[in-house]
């Protein structure tokens, strides 16, 4: 039964992000100096490291360059996508989604790129984010039995 309101999704700056980037990110600049790497290189895995923390804490956990803003998914698999300059654009949301309490991940389709959205708890509301998880397990759930039958059994 497809919901008669759409459902709007505005992400908000994430404090878990956060707590996930920067234990990850030291993680990989902690095992540097137990490598028999020359130091040009450890330099560059340091470098990298650095820009990578400085490019996702700017996605995700400031949202200053994040390169969404509003996700809105309307009926069936319809949802329209709001990026940070406030353009919309019509994309389709795929029969698969990673549904968890701790974590969802959005996957769908803008003509012809594919492209993932993650969203922690506290990017959304609790009553919102409630809201996307049961909606993701009751409409998409009804999906993946016909997706599964298309696999060969051995």
């Amino acid at each position: 039964m497809p919901y008669a309101s759409p459902l709007r999704i505005d992400l908000q700056a994430s404090r878990l992000a956060a707590l996930w980037l920067l234990p990850l990110h030291a993680a990989g600049v902690a095992v540097l100096p137990f490598t028999s790497l020359p130091f040009w290189s450890l330099v560059a895995c340091l470098l990298a490291c650095a820009g990578s923390l400085v490019w996702h804490w700017s996605r995700h956990v400031s949202r200053r360059q994040a390169p969404l803003r509003t996700f809105v998914w309307k009926q069936d698999r319809d949802c329209e996508v709001v990026d940070h300059d406030g353009a919309a654009v019509a994309s389709t949301l795929a029969p698969r989604a990673f549904v968890m309490p701790w974590l969802v991940i959005l996957y769908y389709r803008q003509g012809a790129r594919h492209h993932s959205l993650f969203i922690l708890p506290d990017m959304l509301p609790a009553g919102t984010f409630r809201r996307l998880r049961v909606r993701l397990k009751t409409e998409l759930g009804q999906v993946r039995p016909a997706d599964r039958s298309c696999r060969r059994t051995a």
